[in-house]
């Protein structure tokens, strides 16, 4: 008798038992039960959704607000002006606003923008309208001392000479 007393478990360890299989079957049941449907609309805050599982179709964009760092960028201006022979025949084959103009005189194509661009930053780079592979060679940027809304674009071969040649330009106004 005293060896089969030993083999029994304690009172102790059959209510930590039943208690284990009531909290098992209890989270069995809520995971069942609770879905998406039984969540109330903006009842959970941001901060408790697991990252990377809202797509745009949950996300109402009309409610979304600027995002803080997007404010340094207020506009973005862009160019691309075809320039096939030089003596006066860029043209500008498309561009970001209307009012944007290219001409060409003194060794640099002159884009003019609607607004004053003397404080944003610039690039350009040697392109072209099409798909065709562009010729080497570079393109340098300089603000008009003519205009505050341009900046003239020279674009020189692989040798760094003067070459009259298509390019795409690029202002980031703040």
């Amino acid at each position: 008798m005293d060896a089969l007393k030993q083999r029994l478990p304690s009172p102790a360890m059959i209510v930590a038992l039943v208690a284990l299989v009531v909290a098992l079957a209890g989270t069995a049941y809520a995971a069942q039960t609770i879905n998406g449907g039984a969540i109330k609309k903006q009842t959970i805050g941001g901060g408790k959704l697991k990252q990377k599982t809202l797509t745009g179709f949950q996300i109402n964009t009309n409610k979304l607000g600027i995002v803080p760092i997007a404010r340094r960028a207020a506009h973005t201006y862009w160019a691309v002006v075809n320039n096939p022979t030089g003596a006066g025949n860029a043209a500008l084959a498309r561009a970001s606003d209307a009012g944007v103009t290219a001409t060409e005189g003194g060794g640099a194509v002159t884009v003019a923008f609607p607004a004053n661009v003397s404080g944003c930053a610039n690039v350009a780079g040697r392109d072209n309208a099409g798909t065709s592979v562009p010729g080497a060679g570079y393109a340098q940027t300089n603000a008009s001392p003519a205009s505050a809304n341009a900046i003239e674009v020279r674009t020189r071969d692989e040798k760094g000479l003067d070459a009259d040649a298509d390019f795409h330009l690029i202002v980031v106004c703040p």
